[in-house]
């Protein structure tokens, strides 16, 4: 894995301070795929296991990091939204866990940076995932766009 660039994550918290208490253990690109490590103790629920808020809500934040980075590479960054996002809880996450993001268009990165250019904005969607013990336990698709400069 590659980590993201080390001042990215730091940044992350400082700009939005509810980052800090989300359990997040690391950022890391694994070629095309973000991907977060995270501790499940922030979000324990009272039965022990992941929080569906805050899953879903860490979901959101992956999408919007991958989106932000895959900007920060060509230095063109700027406002980012969700504009649709649904998910499915299908197995209880129960230990520290690794949330998986990448894009649904295998060619994302030409299609996303050129309509991005041309247009002035652009959407790319996502789709993120939970493992444990080879069963998916969590699924997200969203919708991101990338709202250019002006």
């Amino acid at each position: 894995m590659q980590p993201v660039n080390e001042a990215f994550l730091p940044w992350l918290k400082e700009a939005i301070p509810l980052v800090e208490h989300l359990g997040i253990q690391s950022l890391d690109w694994k070629g095309d795929q973000l991907v977060f490590n995270l501790a499940l103790a922030p979000l324990v629920n009272d039965k022990g296991t992941g929080f569906g808020g805050g899953v879903a809500g860490l979901a959101t934040l992956l999408g919007w990091c991958f989106v932000t980075l895959l900007l920060d590479e060509t230095q063109q960054r700027c406002p980012v939204v969700v504009r649709d996002s649904s998910n499915a809880f299908t197995a209880p996450i129960t230990n520290n866990f690794v949330m998986y993001c990448e894009a649904v268009d295998s060619n994302f990165k030409e299609d996303f940076l050129q309509e991005f250019n041309q247009k002035g904005r652009a959407r790319l969607k996502l789709k993120v995932w939970v493992e444990q013990e080879g069963v998916t336990t969590f699924s997200y698709e969203g919708t991101y766009v990338a709202l250019g400069k002006g």
